[in-house]
């Protein structure tokens, strides 16, 4: 499967082109989320071989050979299946505690992020893909209006629940990859050894929450009445199996102690999509 420039991570179309604009300007014309957000992608890039960035820039990449990252445990993917979709997550994993009991544990409440296009980047670029999450996770996500320029125009699209059914809406105003509906199959901690201090730990000393195998054929059919259960790739076929791997952060404490009764741990993930 051959994609095309578009699908390019914004960060890295962006920032090629617009580092030197941003040094230009005054520096109050650009927002300081902003402005840190293309400074410290900027340093990621320039540890980028010259030939990997041209490669970057080419109008089509080559997914023909992707290398998704596995941890022991996790089930590999269908034989059969092709890359669709990558996408690079960052929102928040949400929880509830019982205010009463503050020895309590807190339970997951679903989870909110926006989903960012990495489809090329993820086989021209894995070294520097595989960096995304905990670069991704040490910013501030941009807020309001923000969130409209620049990257706002690379948007895969949003990921939410829909009952207890994760949900991804790759619908936006430029594309319609359509609405995922998905059911977990199989879900694996992040092995210790794997976690890492200013990589893979949010500030708040937050753990990678577990890697994820996803499924559209476990999605409930009552969660969404009337709305399709599969997302369709560009040649029609539906979108079968999604990973969520590479997390940073995201997992909550060990107790309810302190904690409001429904509280949010930023995160961010990759989510690979793949159909037939």
């Amino acid at each position: 499967m051959r994609a095309s420039l578009f699908l390019l991570l914004p960060t890295t179309l962006f920032t090629l082109t617009t580092s030197l604009a941003i040094e230009k300007r005054d520096n109050h014309a650009w927002p300081k989320s902003i402005r840190s957000f293309y400074t410290a992608v900027s340093n990621r890039l320039s540890t980028i071989p010259p030939d990997t960035l041209s490669s970057l820039t080419s109008a089509t990449c080559n997914l023909g050979n992707p290398s998704m990252p596995t941890i022991p445990d996790l089930p590999p993917v269908t034989e059969g299946l092709t890359l669709y979709h990558v996408a690079i997550g960052r929102g928040t994993q949400n929880y509830t505690c019982d205010p009463k009991d503050p020895n309590s544990i807190p339970v997951a409440a679903g989870a909110s992020a926006t989903l960012y296009n990495t489809t090329c980047m993820s086989s021209i670029a894995p070294l520097a893909m595989a960096q995304l999450t905990g670069s991704a996770l040490s910013m501030p996500t941009p807020k309001g209006n923000e969130r409209l320029f620049p990257a706002q125009a690379f948007v895969s699209g949003q990921h939410y629940f829909t009952g207890p059914a994760p949900t991804f809406n790759l619908h936006t105003n430029s594309h319609n990859y359509g609405i995922q509906f998905a059911g977990l199959l199989n879900k694996v901690p992040v092995p210790e050894q794997m976690i890492q201090p200013g990589q893979n730990v949010g500030k708040d000393g937050s753990k990678p929450v577990p890697w994820l195998k996803l499924s559209s054929s476990n999605a409930l059919s009552d969660t969404a009445p009337g709305v399709v259960q599969q997302a369709l790739s560009s040649d029609g076929s539906p979108v079968e199996e999604i990973y969520r791997v590479n997390t940073a952060g995201g997992s909550p404490p060990k107790t309810c102690d302190g904690m409001k009764k429904d509280f949010e741990v930023e995160y961010a993930a990759e989510y690979w999509f793949w159909g037939r």
